[in-house]
């Protein structure tokens, strides 16, 4: 497939997860040269082996993927796309810091709060891009994903006129490749929008450990999951963000409806006893909350029970 876009020669994308290979296998199957950065050697060599390939919206299958391990690029990069667990960003950022140009955009594209502040402390704001993911895409095994389906659009914003303008040539980039995207004027708006859906139905779904569109079907799960979106809700309206409560209900029940299958990954991450990114969501509801002087004692016992999890506290019971 032939390139449509120019400007977009040097891309990178730090991560192999599913959203990193997502967006990498998208923009390589559309003609775009993209080098994946990857610190797992054992996933270097998977991929470098056996490709990548992408099932479920669309049928990818990509031989010959460029991966490297960090430092291993010098030449300054185009786009550079942060897939990395929100725990691992900053460590990620500064791998990258030599490749970073003065006309070099990096877009993060993790879930939760607070996320660009941490990329800021490295970068200068006006080469930040924020991005927001509406698709629940699933690692089978390294290099193979499954995306069940566009819940919307994805979505990017910057903060100032400069990555404003680069986010609407972006968004025509990421659409016309085949992963549908916008571009926004006020992204805060848009990552808490997310982020309390994530915030509340993320931590259900693993620690119930079922398939994602069983909390509809639980009276008592649904309604868990209204109230620690409710109380997500009454800190964001604290910091300024004005969101329809209604609305968020039903966004949520159509994610359960279309994502019935999915299990997220924060219930991977316990599966598979790896960390979770409960710090950048429950954990930062708490935090403002404390700033606030709100209260919010179910995020607190989510928290508190995913830390456990995390922890391996109850696999000796």
């Amino acid at each position: 497939m032939r390139k449509k876009f120019t400007g977009f020669d040097n891309i990178c994308i730090v991560g192999t997860g599913a959203i990193g290979s997502a967006f990498g296998g998208f923009l390589s199957d559309a003609g775009y040269e993209v080098t994946f950065i990857e610190k797992n050697e054992d996933i270097i060599n998977e991929i470098k082996e056996n490709g990548l390939s992408i099932s479920g919206v669309k049928e990818i299958h990509l031989n010959n993927v460029t991966i490297a391990p960090p430092g291993s690029i010098t030449q300054n990069q185009d786009l550079i796309l942060l897939a990395v667990k929100a725990y691992s960003l900053e460590e990620a950022v500064k791998s990258i810091l030599p490749i970073i140009g003065e006309n070099t955009y990096v877009v993060c594209l993790q879930n939760g709060l607070g996320i660009s502040e941490v990329i800021r402390k490295y970068v200068n704001k006006e080469q930040v891009i924020e991005g927001v993911v509406w698709f629940p895409a699933t690692m089978v095994k390294p290099g193979y994903i499954k995306i069940l389906t566009f819940y919307e659009q994805s979505i990017l914003g910057g903060t100032s006129y400069r990555s404003q303008e680069y986010v609407k040539k972006l968004a025509l980039l990421f659409t016309s490749v085949g992963i549908p995207t916008k571009a926004v004027d006020n992204i805060s708006n848009e990552i808490w929008r997310k982020a309390i859906p994530v915030i509340a139905g993320n931590s259900i779904n693993a620690i119930t450990r079922t398939k994602l569109g069983i909390i509809s079907e639980i009276p008592e799960l649904k309604e868990s999951l209204f109230a620690v979106a409710k109380e997500s809700l009454k800190i964001a309206r604290a910091e300024g963000i004005e969101l329809d409560e209604e609305y968020l209900k039903k966004s949520m029940l159509s994610a359960l409806e279309k994502g019935y299958e999915h299990k997220t990954s924060m219930l991977l991450d316990l599966i598979n006893n790896r960390k979770t990114e409960i710090d950048f969501l429950n954990g930062k509801i708490i935090e403002l909350g404390n700033k606030h002087n709100i209260q919010t004692p179910l995020n607190l016992l989510i928290y508190g029970v995913i830390k456990a999890l995390e922890g391996g506290q109850f696999k000796n019971l």
